[in-house]
């Protein structure tokens, strides 16, 4: 068993990929491990507030030592070269960060800075070391990792839905004529169907608490993200958990079954989002809910199961560490 195990996050950031990151340190700490949050810079009280229910313990220093494992997500793979002497495993909660991340730090560097400092010792590009292995969240993202030469093995972690989204959790739902969306993902692909379609209340799923948002799905039918996927997002999941259908894009994740096991009659190539084509879709899953959920009941339940498969999953990769 590892002495210490820190996990490096951003401080007072809600995303996705921290809310993981919490998950992994409470799920460690349950197993009986030493697991501490090591938040990259420095705040007062660097939890954020949807967090602090994990309890995980946090540092913001870490001596580097042999005893050390030390989990990095892939938008952070700078870190790696901080610490030669620990064990690294590199968490790829998303696959387009990692370049989009690593670029925007180049970018930044001032030139003194990139003369002096080799840019090998600041990015990390897949460089040999024994001491870096990979944890993969998604099917797009192992099939990446697999085209690279590694010295270790490549493993599968993912997180699972915040247990907000079980409380009370009915068996049958009160649905209404509302289809939530994301406005931060594909609203411009979205917005003509607002208006050819005035007959559903749309809701945005944003400016609300996480409750708010949880009840909000309860009530939906639908969920629409014709955005792209970088991971395997969470709201969709959520929507999943909630009893709301989905209909989706095929960018990033999404086009992976692994990933987004929903029926690929709901998955939209971009040259199939002709607005007949579309509306013919949301009309049908909007009017024939009940028969139209029950085609995404095979995998919801595999959502609904994630929390169980990532203790099982994290239990067997630190049975080996």
């Amino acid at each position: 068993m590892p002495k210490n195990i820190y996990i490096i996050c951003p401080p007072k950031k809600a995303t996705g990929g921290p809310e993981a990151l919490h998950q992994l340190g409470y799920i460690l700490n349950t197993l009986g491990y030493n697991a501490r949050m090591l938040y990259s810079k420095y705040k007062k009280d660097p939890v954020h507030p949807f967090y602090k229910n994990y309890n995980v313990p946090y540092v913001t220093r870490v001596k580097d030592s042999i005893d050390n494992v030390i989990i990095i997500p892939e938008s952070m793979t700078n870190l790696i070269a901080k610490y030669p002497l620990s064990q690294k495993k590199v968490w790829w909660l998303s696959l387009d960060f990692y370049e989009m991340l690593m670029n925007s730090r180049e970018k930044k560097k001032n030139w003194i800075r990139q003369l002096i400092v080799p840019f090998k010792h600041t990015e990390y590009r897949f460089e040999p070391n024994p001491t870096v292995s990979h944890w993969y969240q998604s099917q797009r993202t192992k099939e990446f990792l697999l085209t690279k030469k590694l010295d270790n093995e490549i493993a599968y972690l993912c997180d699972y839905v915040t247990e907000l989204f079980f409380d009370n959790l009915p068996e049958a739902f009160t649905k209404e004529d509302i289809i939530t969306y994301n406005p931060k993902k594909g609203l411009d692909k979205i917005e003509k169907y607002m208006t050819l379609l005035p007959q559903y209340t749309w809701k945005p799923l944003s400016g609300m608490s996480r409750e708010e948002m949880r009840d909000t799905l309860r009530k939906a039918k639908l969920h629409i993200d014709f955005g792209y996927f970088p991971g395997r997002d969470k709201i969709p999941r959520e929507a999943l958990v909630s009893g709301v259908c989905l209909l989706t894009g095929r960018d990033g994740t999404s086009g992976f079954k692994e990933d987004l096991g929903i029926p690929e009659k709901y998955k939209l190539h971009e040259n199939e989002m002709q607005p007949e084509k579309v509306i013919a879709l949301i009309n049908h899953l909007m009017n024939n809910y009940d028969e139209a959920f029950s085609e995404f009941l095979d995998f919801r339940t595999f959502v609904l199961n994630e929390k169980n498969s990532m203790i099982e999953s994290t239990q067997k990769l630190f049975d080996k560490a």
